[in-house]
């Protein structure tokens, strides 16, 4: 029993301490270039918000973008481009022209009434992780970053207590047996 509070004490320890520096690392990315997007290993984590890319992609799905230079998007791809400062679009291209890129919604009835400047492409969908969006949403909210990083630190600590209490009355009872022999 006490190497397996030992095993799950060390995995916790481990846990909050990766947290913590992958929290570190996305808050000094969000500082240092607040107008970009975070990239994770040439990744760009995304969350969707609407239902436009349905059955493929839905509202609350994670999608990764990885960068793609314009001149290799073709037809069929499902890319993200930047529609306004704000504003990111995710559709599959349906007809490359010499202008740029006309898109749609695989949900929606018509094709976009904008074409996609080669320079707006953020990239193309690489992964999709359903309902993984919501979950980024809860961990960024108080609540989750409660539950995330404070809850673990704190049975980490616990255990820590209850292993060294533990120690310390098996050593007071070994030290009580040694003078009764």
């Amino acid at each position: 029993m006490f190497k397996r509070m030992k095993v799950v004490s060390y995995l916790l320890f481990t846990l909050v301490i990766g947290s913590i520096g992958f929290l570190l690392f996305v808050t000094i990315q969000g500082q240092n270039h607040p107008n970009q997007i975070p990239t994770y290993f040439g990744y760009k984590p995304l969350t969707v918000l609407t239902n436009s890319m349905e059955p493929k992609i839905h509202a609350g799905d994670m999608i990764f973008i990885k960068a793609k230079q314009a001149s290799e998007v073709k037809k069929g791809d499902i890319i993200t481009f930047q529609l306004s400062e704000k504003k990111l679009i995710t559709h599959r291209v349906v007809t490359v022209t010499n202008e740029g890129y006309v898109t749609k919604g695989d949900n929606n009835n018509v094709q976009d009434d904008w074409v996609v400047n080669p320079a707006d492409i953020i990239g193309e969908v690489t992964l999709i992780v359903p309902n993984a969006g919501y979950i980024a949403k809860f961990l960024s909210s108080k609540a989750g970053f409660a539950l995330f990083i404070l809850l673990p630190l704190l049975l980490f600590f616990l255990i820590e207590v209850y292993q060294r209490v533990y120690r310390y009355i098996e050593k007071q009872e070994s030290k009580e047996d040694v003078r009764v022999s």
